[in-house]
């Protein structure tokens, strides 16, 4: 077998193995380091493009759910608004029982009218002043809040002002003004209540809403985990191999220099 003195293709081969296997290595630092398997498109471009897709999936979940958890903070502002309600209405009720007994003057019934009339007042107010992030819940502004998710979700507000509950009007200075009241409070009590059963309904709902975007985006980033995350324990081997063939190569490169040189020492060169 003859040697070549100006040319020395083995030490080439060896040379452009050895790179690629240096590639090899620092990728496969980058992907230790990183703990992902793609860390660029050219590393696998088709599982890119799926990963990318499954981020914005996740995304969309976790906004899903942030946008769910508004709306109970909503449902919670105007429960507790309608608990306040029930309970002024609840005393005017008191007020009312009171009032209706025959053994009471025109001025004790006019102080107990007095005292229902400031609690209409609380009960109005309380109506206009509730309100979530500049949106008043309880006045009629707004009968339906969209949450911006996937199938619509709203919250379903009931209006809750005086007139709506039906006690404008409601007059305690006399024995049979009191007696009649007392059907209308209990009308209003009725739908204070069925407003703040169907607001629990809606929180209810929303909860599980938020459970199942919450589990939905876990099971996606599980699937884009599978495809993006590196297997440590095989790319720690590959890593041992390549290291390997990387000082074996460095080592069979000398050896090719070695051999090219004592040729030019034997001719003369």
């Amino acid at each position: 077998m003859g040697l070549r003195i100006n040319s020395n293709d083995t030490a080439l081969s060896i040379q452009r193995q050895t790179q690629q296997t240096s590639v090899a290595l620092l990728r496969g630092f980058e992907r230790l380091a990183t703990g992902q398997r793609i860390n660029r498109a050219a590393d696998d471009a088709a599982g890119l493009a799926i990963v990318e897709r499954f981020r914005a999936q996740v995304s969309q979940f976790n906004q899903e759910a942030a946008n769910l958890q508004t709306g109970i903070n909503a449902v919670e502002t105007a429960d507790g608004a309608l608990s306040a309600q029930g309970d002024a209405v609840q005393r005017i009720r008191e007020l009312a029982v009171q009032a209706a007994n025959g053994t009471l003057t025109d001025d004790q019934r006019a102080a107990l009218n007095e005292e229902a009339q400031q609690l209409l007042e609380q009960v109005g107010e309380t109506a206009e002043n509730t309100e979530f992030n500049g949106q008043q819940l309880l006045n009629g502004a707004a009968t339906a809040i969209d949450l911006g998710t996937e199938g619509n979700l709203q919250i379903a507000v009931q209006e809750s002002t005086v007139a709506s509950l039906g006690l404008n009007g409601l007059d305690l200075t006399t024995q049979a003004g009191a007696q009649n009241a007392l059907g209308a409070i209990d009308t209003a009590l009725g739908r204070i209540n069925e407003n703040r059963a169907n607001l629990g309904a809606q929180e209810n709902r929303f909860t599980s809403a938020i459970e199942v975007r919450e589990e939905q985006a876990l099971n996606v980033e599980e699937a884009a985990s599978r495809i993006r995350d590196i297997d440590i324990a095989r790319q720690t081997i590959e890593q041992t191999r390549n290291n390997v063939l990387l000082q074996g190569g460095l080592a069979a490169l000398a050896q090719s220099n070695i051999i090219g040189q004592n040729a030019s020492r034997l001719l003369g060169g």
